[in-house]
């Protein structure tokens, strides 16, 4: 049985979703152990402590991480489209412009920097690989999406839009191409294999978005095509191996799972919510006992990776509260729940998991970017999916009593 009924897709805070918000400072949050309050303030360091600081304000855009062990900095690169997004959470919940005109910024050196612009290309939208910057990938041009909306709805400002249509012909391009996710500038090809992540989810949840915003039945049905060619991926056991279909990743697993309850919800059509209760019971399984999730597991059920990407486990929570919403099984918020007190566990605070170098004004508040630690850095992108695993469960429990 249904237990709760969303309104809206946009997942930055919680009344996108329709979600109750704002909630009392008081109100406690049993499930976390945390008031209102609390969480608030752990958002507050993680952004106004952390990821401003990961700010340049001469040039406009953020840096991907800081590196505690050695004070390094990462460089400015596509990863503004999604750390970005902090900027647009803490806008809305603490009612502060100043965020809102900074992830604006971002967007806007994004664009210009790391986006295949030319007026000749007709592959025009196209995000470029930080390492491989010949490569346009589908999944950050879905994130690209995301923040061009979210300006978007907040200031009305023309020029997101105008980005969103190079976004959308990338996105086009890509469909016509046979459902690839990596175009090659050098050899003028698409290609699904290699360095290559299938990401599905990014184009459904990007494209829902804007057929919210727009009302054009034309962005929904590119948002069932890319659904459905999604679901020729999803394996017998139910998992997605989205790279090499030979991997299942955890950062491959949020918008994949959530792009799947959308389109139920949209369309009635059941074969995609059976689809995604068939991944999440995998996923559910997969889960370890402290709320985390190994970054690979091969078709054999093995781990190839055991490195844990802490930011993976709320951003899975997210769609796994979405999921609850539509089956009412409680097999997913209680997966849910342990996802995100994990992830709260990974803030560079006292009493955290990993406790150090709190004395260092760049690292207190922020989230680990692996666990084991191994080098040491904090980064935007794990941030925004810690933020509002925190903000929507707390609202999404909130709802249900």
């Amino acid at each position: 049985m249904p237990r709760h009924r969303f309104q809206g897709f946009e997942t930055i805070t919680p009344a996108g979703w329709g979600l109750p918000w704002p909630l009392g400072s008081e109100t406690a949050i049993d499930r976390l152990d945390i008031t209102v309050g609390e969480l608030l303030d752990r958002v507050r360091q993680s952004v106004y402590g952390f990821v401003l600081g990961l700010y340049d304000e001469e040039v406009g855009a953020l840096r991907h991480f800081y590196r505690a062990d050695t004070r390094q900095w990462g460089a400015f690169d596509s990863g503004n489209f999604l750390m970005a997004l902090n900027f647009v959470v803490a806008a809305d919940v603490f009612n502060d412009p100043t965020m809102l005109e900074r992830a604006s910024r971002c967007f806007h050196y994004a664009v210009e920097h790391f986006c295949e612009t030319h007026p000749m290309a007709f592959w025009q939208g196209g995000v470029r690989d930080g390492q491989e910057r010949h490569e346009l990938w589908l999944k950050y041009t879905g994130d690209a999406m995301w923040l061009a909306q979210a300006l978007y709805r907040r200031t009305r400002d023309p020029s997101p839009v105008q980005a969103l249509q190079m976004f959308h012909s990338f996105c086009k391009r890509a469909r016509e191409a046979g459902y690839r996710y990596v175009f090659d500038r050098r050899r003028y090809q698409w290609r699904d294999v290699g360095n290559v992540w299938r990401a599905f989810g990014f184009p459904v949840t990007a494209y829902l978005e804007l057929y919210e915003l727009t009302g054009e039945e034309r962005y929904r049905q590119a948002a069932i095509d890319w659904g459905g060619a999604g679901l020729t991926l999803q394996a017998d056991d139910g998992l997605f191996y989205l790279i090499d279909g030979v991997f299942w990743n955890s950062d491959l697993t949020a918008p994949e799972l959530r792009g799947l309850v959308y389109l139920w919800e949209v369309t009635g059509v059941s074969r995609y919510l059976d689809a995604a209760v068939r991944f999440a019971d995998q996923v559910v399984k997969l889960q370890r006992a402290d709320g985390s999730w190994p970054l690979g597991v091969d078709r054999d059920g093995e781990v190839s990776i055991a490195t844990i990407g802490p930011g993976d486990a709320p951003n899975i929570a997210l769609s796994l509260i979405r999921l609850h919403g539509a089956t009412g099984d409680d097999r997913y918020l209680d997966a849910a729940t342990k996802a995100v007190r994990y992830g709260m566990q990974l803030q560079a605070l006292p009493g955290g998991k990993y406790p150090l170098w709190l004395d260092d004004p760049h690292v207190c508040g922020g989230f680990w970017s692996w666990d084991p630690l191994y080098d040491h850095t904090l980064s935007g992108d794990q941030s925004i999916h810690h933020i509002r695993g925190m903000l929507f469960l707390a609202s999404y429990l909130d709802a249900l009593t």
